[in-house]
């Protein structure tokens, strides 16, 4: 008998176990057919289908000169959004940073970048303080995030705003002998866009929990 068939028959009978010791408990059911297949949920703003797109990230630092951070978060929010929203067009992070480099930008006048990159809306992520250390020994991401829409065709109104919130990761943070800074720090900004991504795109709202308990096994 294959493992998949085996699979089903044990949580069949794990299933009608619950039904008949806790009747009535269709919550604890509904939570273990959420770890079989998943629960995939919408975005919160599902208004970027369909568009034509630029990321932009900004922080602090970046107003001094190029920031490895924000080109970081920017590069990769730009892919996660371009796999996740099918129907729509994001511009390379390579064109929106030429523009940037050849017009003095302001860089909170993302109206004026909109319009120079020729989209129909520019998600803004500000960065206000960010950290990969809690003390001597521990990893710990925490970084304080904005998100924000502004739909470039409508004169940059705001269609969506998240945050401030502070996004931490993992929970319990991970002792620094396990792990590089730099191996440390492509994981946390690896689980942040990914945080950010899912306000756009469709995602499996189990993810984050699955792999923030991998993390600290």
């Amino acid at each position: 008998m294959n493992q998949s068939l085996n699979r089903r028959i044990f949580v069949s009978l794990l299933l009608a176990s619950a039904v008949f010791v806790f009747p009535g408990c269709m919550g604890a059911m509904t939570q273990l057919m959420y770890v079989l297949k998943g629960h995939r949920v919408p975005g919160e703003y599902q208004g970027l289908e369909g568009k034509k797109i630029a990321v932009v990230c900004v922080s602090d630092a970046s107003a001094y000169g190029p920031d490895p951070l924000t080109y970081s978060i920017s590069n990769a929010l730009s892919v996660k959004l371009a796999r996740g929203l099918k129907d729509s067009t994001v511009v390379p992070v390579s064109k929106v940073e030429e523009w940037i480099d050849t017009h003095g930008w302001n860089e909170r006048d993302f109206v004026a970048l909109g319009e120079g990159v020729g989209v129909d809306a520019v998600v803004a992520i500000d960065i206000a303080s960010y950290s990969i250390h809690e003390g001597a020994t521990l990893f710990k991401g925490r970084a304080d995030v904005t998100a924000t829409v502004y739909n470039i065709k409508k004169e940059g109104q705001i269609e969506h705003h998240y945050g401030p919130k502070i996004f931490e990761y993992p929970k319990t943070g991970r002792p620094a002998i396990q792990t590089t800074d730099r191996q440390f720090e492509a994981m946390y900004l690896g689980q942040l866009v990914i945080h950010l991504s899912n306000q756009f795109c469709e995602h499996d709202h189990l993810d984050s929990f699955a792999s923030d308990a991998i993390l600290n096994q």
